[in-house]
């Protein structure tokens, strides 16, 4: 159901569609094309090949000469698609019809050899696709090439609709861990992060990549915002090797511009020898290196997962290694078999490296600036990802064919204090971290005739020698088969695709707090008091769920009109640990949980199953030529992070801290219900644009709630459990174009608007707000804190030939791409004065309350952010040479705010007064009354300028 705000925007944006419709008209004046269609391998004809004008009612099919003709066609620039049962779909475009012209276009087709739904494009990539239903744009390597990206996250970001946070990618107002997230159709997507992504690709290795955020088809069954979708490049039938080099220094690595950064790629690809050139080898190794632009970093970072290879692997504060192998086979016309090998290695201290869903705090820098006199002893994390996936392409018939993904995902992540031991056989020190006045100190209120003096509390950052008191390890293990078949009847008008997915999985969770809490203590030589616990709270638990899904999906093509409907089914099981906690009257679930479970349940091969119905339904239609309307419904899920259903749950060993979490294995996915509406329109070969207008409901997100339940010994304890009660509406308007200037200039750009409402923020908020006011109000929705309304991107390529001159000079091989971006500033609440504390005579520190009637109902200072990539190619000879470039990060220098001071609605900065519960730094405020810390945290502003040098080969 659409809310009566959300139905303005629908209007809105449906006014706009015809508004923009009428401005689209093709050129006055009809035509034809005619032409014929044979095979490319021995020129027959192939008879009922059907032609179809993309974007319009047009079409014909050839006859028993393999000739067609279209008449009557309106003048203006247009896509041709050719295709024929068993051969390769031929899609044409800048074809061009004049007024009283009659054109030609002949068209060979050859037989398909992978799969059946091969396309090959002859022209220039098209600036619209009006054949798609769907929100969803495809880059290739040479696009991506040409921008300074440097991987998958930073091309999504680029897009309508997309905003990239501290926490990662938000997509239509979603939180980052909805997003579907595929490399060559297996899942790379870390389950138990929080983070929405897992394995890393560098932007060198991507073949091409494909974002969908509306309209997803029925294949997709594992994320609620969005699919990305990555194929990793094959080798060619060349010998090819290329490496790359970028720093941003020359000489001096503390100028204001570096990082301390380098980043080097070495590829290599070819046919493996004595294969005839059907064996292929990509091989791609990546590593980033750097300093970040916060100034203070450790001496040396220490992975306990590698103690031996950290000083060769983590010399940096933020050190990246990726290496991507892929191997493909031909192995018969018509049946391919590929190979890839995807590996990535983080090692930073990066706290967004971990976001466990639901209590950490969101849209906060992952610097650890309480920390940071002594990041030798803050938190570490180590980031281990393989993916492994085996490709089988076979076309069964000319009619029907089928694709198998088998996979095998790992993830690993580490954190702990720099690499120390989980804990020391025993303790003989105090490891709790602290701030501490130290020499020389300084006094407050000298003089005071009271007698009584106060020492200056500094800055509040740690610096008694404590350690982090994080201790976590989570390993992920997948394996997973997706199977496609495809069919196409021959009547060039349905085009059926089904099959299922199954993912075995494996988790393994251990989280620590402060653990030292409970080793033994030395007394003396001899003796020594027993171990009591492991940390003052833990979470320690070793699952293996299982989830899949069937689909079926029929796309129907009719005289320019477009359905495709869907149907997925979603089933799921907990796991063995799940069920028998249930059926164990020992262990601590809620006995309505426990009913419910084995009401909603049903045991199927040792396991309890829940199953879940997703209708998709795409549909579109041209209103005029090259002006299609389409209009998107469906229903997603997301499964609930492990944490929530299996905390707590092991009879024997528990956290008996106080709120420990307590699993639910009742809990439900959380769903998204999304419609959408759009018009895309070509206007001529060289400017399309896309308008689209979106609802997305989700329900059944995850709040937490305290519960009352017995532990072992029968006592009856509070506990912190989980379940679906929570929804969030976000609605939107996107506006997407492209436009080619000549053949040099290619502009593109995007503009969204969206207003995100809901309950809270996460779950670990719900229960604060019934901490702090008794009940979280059902009748009331807010702001959300992760919506920020207003993301515009605009960009330019530039791309010179032999023709174009500068003072009638050639410039070829210089080639250029700068891209602007606007974000809204984050929500805050804002605050007002209500009077002021004396904190020595004569001077009183501003107090400050909370309008809890306006709750994130302001906007901060807005994010601006210009990036600029030069280059030039010298070439030796055809595909051999170098490349030199220069690229500038943030060019102009803004500095965009990404921690709020809610006094003044932008980053602090000294002078500006603040809330009471962080501390003011003027010397005439900080006074032993003062908390927290020093507000001028350097993450409290996005990274400055950067300039990076590059040199890349190629031969």
């Amino acid at each position: 159901m659409i809310s009566t705000g959300n139905r303005k925007a629908f209007f809105t944006a449906l006014c706009l569609v015809f508004a923009l419709l009428s401005f689209a008209q093709p050129k006055s004046g009809t035509g034809a094309l005619k032409g014929k269609v044979t095979d490319a391998t021995n020129g027959e004809e192939l008879i009922g090949a059907s032609v179809i004008i993309v974007g319009t009612y047009m079409g014909a099919s050839t006859d028993v000469n393999g000739m067609f003709i279209i008449p009557n066609i309106k003048a203006g620039d247009y896509v041709v698609r050719v295709q024929y049962i068993g051969y390769t779909t031929q899609i044409l475009t800048d074809i061009t019809i004049k007024p009283g012209e009659t054109k030609t276009l002949n068209v060979a087709l050859r037989p398909q050899t992978e799969s059946l739904n091969e396309v090959t494009v002859v022209g220039r990539k098209s600036t619209v696709n009006l054949e798609s239903a769907k929100s969803e744009v495809t880059f290739k390597f040479e696009e991506i090439s040409q921008m300074n990206v440097r991987n998958v996250q930073e091309l999504v970001a680029m897009q309508a609709g997309v905003v990239k946070t501290q926490d990662g990618l938000q997509i239509r107002g979603a939180r980052v861990y909805e997003t579907e997230y595929i490399i060559d159709g297996v899942s790379a997507q870390d389950p138990l992060a929080g983070t929405g992504f897992g394995v890393e690709v560098s932007s060198s290795a991507i073949n091409s990549l494909n974002l969908i955020t509306g309209g997803a088809g029925a294949e997709y069954g594992g994320g609620s915002s969005g699919v990305i979708s990555t194929t990793i490049r094959e080798g060619g039938d060349k010998f090819e090797i290329s490496g790359n080099w970028q720093r941003d220094y020359l000489i001096n690595s503390k100028n204001p511009t570096s990082f301390n950064t380098d980043i080097v790629e070495v590829t290599f690809a070819a046919p493996i020898p004595g294969t005839k050139k059907k064996l292929t080898l990509f091989n791609n190794l990546t590593t980033r290196l750097t300093d970040e632009y916060f100034g203070p970093t450790a001496n040396q970072l220490i992975s306990s997962l590698l103690p031996d290879q950290s000083k060769l692997l983590a010399p940096r504060y933020s050190n990246t290694h990726i290496h991507t192998l892929k191997l493909a086979y031909q192995l018969k016309p018509g049946t391919k078999i590929t190979f890839t090998n995807q590996f990535s290695l983080s090692i930073n201290q990066n706290t967004r490296m971990l976001q466990i869903v639901g209590f950490d705090a969101i849209l906060v820098p992952g610097f650890q600036y309480a920390r940071s006199q002594n990041l030798d002893n803050a938190t570490t994390y180590t980031h281990k990802s393989i993916l492994n996936a085996i490709n089988i392409n076979h076309l069964i018939t000319k009619k029907l064919g089928v694709n198998i993904s088998l996979g095998r995902l790992f993830t690993n992540l580490r954190a702990d204090a720099n690499g120390r031991p989980f804990r020391t056989q025993t303790v003989d020190q105090i490891f709790d971290e602290d701030h501490i006045t130290t020499d020389p100190v300084e006094i407050f209120n000298p003089g005071d005739p009271s007698g009584t003096y106060y020492v200056l509390p500094g800055n509040g950052l740690v610096n008694n020698g404590g350690i982090s008191p994080i201790w976590h390890d989570h390993y992920a293990q997948e394996y997973s088969i997706r199977t496609k078949f495809t069919y196409n009847p021959n009547d060039n008008v349905n085009f059926i695709s089904f099959g299922f997915q199954h993912s075995a999985n494996e988790y393994q969770w251990v989280d620590v707090l402060r653990p030292w809490v409970g080793a033994p203590i030395k007394i003396n030589d001899s003796t020594f008091t027993p171990s009591i616990s492991i940390g003052s709270s833990n979470d320690i638990w070793s699952v293996k769920p299982h989830n899949g899904g069937l689909f079926v999906e029929d796309k129907i093509t009719y005289k320019g009109i477009q359905a495709t409907l869907g149907l997925r089914l979603n089933y799921w099981a907990m796991g063995r640990f799940a069920d028998e906690a249930v059926e164990n009257p020992a262990s601590p679930v809620i006995n309505q949980v426990r009913q419910d479970y084995l009401d909603k349940t049903t045991k199927l091969l040792g396991l309890r199953w829940k199953a879940r119905l997703m209708p998709r339904i795409n549909v579109s239609f041209p209103v005029t030529e090259n002006n299609v309307l389409y209009f998107n419904y469906g229903h997603s899920m997301r499964m609930p992070h492990p944490r929530f259903v299996y905390a707590g749950l092991d009879p024997v060993y528990q956290n008996r801290s106080f709120l420990a979490n307590l699993g639910n294995p009742d809990i439900d996915p959380e769903i998204n219900v999304s419609y959408e509406v759009g018009i895309k329109t070509k206007v001529n070969k060289d400017f399309g644009f896309t308008l689209t207008a979106f609802n997305n409901n989700r329900f059944d997100y995850i709040v937490s709630r305290s519960v009352i339940t017995r532990d072992p010994t029968g006592r009856f304890v509070t506990r912190t459990m989980f379940i679906n009660q929570d929804y969030a509406r976000i609605a939107g308007v996107e506006f997407g174009f492209n436009y080619r200037l000549y053949t040099h200039y290619n502009f593109f750009g995007n503009v969204a608007y969206q207003v995100a409402r809901g309950k809270s923020n996460s779950a670990r908020e719900s229960a604060l707000q019934i901490a702090q006011n008794g009940e979280v109000q059902l009748s009331r929705e807010q702001f959300l804190a992760f919506d920020r309304p207003w993301n515009i991107n605009v960009g330019v390529m530039f791309n010179p030939d032999s023709t174009f001159r500068v003072f009638g000079r050639k410039i070829t091989g210089f080639r250029a791409f700068a891209i602007y971006q606007y974000t809204s500033g984050f929500r805050y609440t804002p605050m007002k004065r209500v009077g002021g504390l004396e904190v020595r005579p004569g001077v009183e520190r501003p107090l400050f309350m909370p309008e809890n009637d306006k709750f994130l109902a302001r906007l901060a200072t807005p994010w601006h952010n210009v990036d600029l990539k030069i280059s030039y190619d010298y070439f030796i000879k055809r595909n051999t040479g170098f490349t030199f470039s220069i690229e500038m990060r943030n060019a102009l220098n803004n500095k965009n705010a990404q921690i709020i001071n809610p006094v003044t609605g932008r980053a602090y900065e000294y002078g500006d007064d603040v809330p009471n519960d962080w501390r003011d730094p003027r010397p005439e405020y900080n006074g032993p009354q003062e908390r927290g810390l020093d507000p001028r945290n350097p993450a409290r502003y996005l990274p400055p300028r950067q300039l990076l040098y590059g040199v890349t080969f190629r031969f």
